[in-house]
């Protein structure tokens, strides 16, 4: 893996904590994720039209885009109760961490995409690492719930990344990370005007920075994501951009006061090596 590939993961891996960490500081708040899904779709509307027109209106991503639109529809949802229910010490890597086997495995049998053995024990060091830093609950409060929905993000991590591998890889990033965000805010809309009118407005009047925050950072952390898929495999992509799980931990560590544990501590160690395994592949 080149070094420019490697720091531009690592640069997408730091982004994406911030924004997971923003999302913890309002409890995983469902209408403030919603509403960063908008403002992700809004800065990226203008970019539009500065784009061949071939590539904005190119039907080929279509399947890809409703797939993935739907997938983060679930995603974001169950990220929110994630946080709603669990620290961010240990829902995050939970989250992130059981997708990275789970991608490197779907993709060597359905993308055919091999992996030395170097990169091979990069990738279980970051799953072990990732694993190990769930294991320890600081709070124990409806922990099992949120578990559930980290695990349940993690699904959902395997499955848009290697249709978003294979869907990037015939449109434009720009237009492509659009078409996620506006299909992924479109299928969430009924419920929230239906269900959450009044939490809607409460979290637009109180967390609008922290909506556009959460919004700016998820979308730039994935757009540098969809540039990088069309020229490494997705299996080392998705693992080496897992050190967000001990930029995460360590995040609440300082800024949350989360009780540090010996197992997270070992997880960030693995997390590291397997990092510099995998760059050296």
């Amino acid at each position: 893996m080149s070094l420019i590939v490697f720091l531009l993961i690592i640069a997408s891996a730091f982004l994406h904590a911030l924004w997971n960490f923003a999302a913890k500081k309002v409890s995983g708040n469902f209408q403030v994720i919603y509403l960063s899904l908008v403002m992700a779709s809004a800065l990226l509307l203008p970019f539009l039209f500065i784009l061949p027109a071939a590539e904005v209106f190119n039907p080929r991503p279509l399947p890809y885009l409703l797939a993935t639109g739907t997938i983060h529809a679930v995603y974001f949802f169950a990220l929110g109760r994630a946080y709603a229910y669990g620290d961010i010490s240990s829902s995050y890597p939970l989250a992130r961490g059981t997708g990275v086997g789970g991608t490197a495995l779907a993709a060597y049998w359905l993308l055919q995409e091999g992996m030395t053995s170097l990169g091979l024990l990069g990738v279980a060091a970051i799953s072990i690492g990732t694993l190990l830093i769930g294991l320890t609950h600081s709070q124990p409060t409806g922990g099992l719930k949120g578990c559930f929905f980290a695990l349940l993000v993690g699904t959902m991590i395997v499955a848009y990344s290697l249709i978003d591998k294979m869907g990037v890889g015939i449109t434009h990033p720009v237009v492509y990370a659009f078409g996620l965000w506006f299909i992924a805010a479109l299928w969430l809309t009924p419920y929230v005007l239906l269900k959450k009118r009044p939490e809607l407005s409460r979290a637009w009047r109180d967390h609008k920075g922290s909506s556009l925050l959460i919004g700016a950072g998820s979308l730039s952390t994935y757009l540098l994501i969809l540039f990088i898929f069309r020229i490494a495999p997705v299996g080392y992509v998705v693992a080496l951009r897992e050190t967000a799980v001990a930029i995460g931990a360590l995040m609440g560590f300082v800024f949350l006061r989360e009780k540090p544990a010996t197992l997270k501590i070992a997880g960030i160690i693995l997390i590291v090596i397997g990092m510099m395994a995998i760059k050296m592949a």
